[in-house]
């Protein structure tokens, strides 16, 4: 375990460069709020997850990819989930297979109640869709964010990802 002053910590958080999946698809927004608040990003493969860190630490060459420690899957709305689910479930399951570390599910345009009252565009019930993201938390360790507004979605990938970076840093996890 290598230990970081409170200094180098300030300097690495301040570096890190958030990694956002080649795939990643109608994020626009996110990049606009990075771009704007000047959070360095690329454009990268990710292996899974649409958002993680890379970070460069003063003991090693070579960037470090926080792929492994915390991951970000992002779905524009419960439409596009629910669709998952149905269509394409082996798919997005082994995503979450290929998954160490914490993962997140960030699902923008929706709110907790609205799977309840079946506020989607889709046939999939909403006993099965929330029967599905339970079991899906307990298997893979998920988090689940729901998002009203996309608006805030770079703040809370960035904040996560950062926050994420920093307590680990701290604990000589990195």
């Amino acid at each position: 375990m290598f230990r970081y002053s409170d200094k180098e910590i300030k300097e690495i958080l301040k570096e890190a460069t958030v990694v956002v999946d080649t795939r990643e698809q109608k994020c626009g927004h996110i990049i606009e709020y990075f771009t704007a608040k000047k959070i360095p990003y690329v454009c990268e493969k990710l292996d899974f997850g649409d958002y993680t860190l890379k970070v460069h630490l003063p003991h090693i060459e070579r960037p470090v990819y926080l792929q492994d420690k915390c991951v970000i899957e992002r779905k524009a709305n419960l439409n596009e989930l629910s669709g998952n689910f149905t269509q394409s479930r082996e798919r997005i399951e082994s995503e979450f297979l290929k998954g160490r570390g914490k993962m997140y599910l960030l699902i923008e345009n929706a709110k907790y109640e609205d799977i309840l009252l079946h506020n989607y565009n889709t046939k999939y019930l909403p006993q099965s869709f929330m029967g599905t993201l339970k079991a899906f938390e307990a298997r893979y360790d998920l988090k689940i964010m729901y998002l009203e507004d996309s608006t805030y979605s770079g703040d809370f990938i960035y904040r996560t990802l950062q926050h994420h970076l920093r307590e680990r840093l701290r604990r000589g996890e990195i």
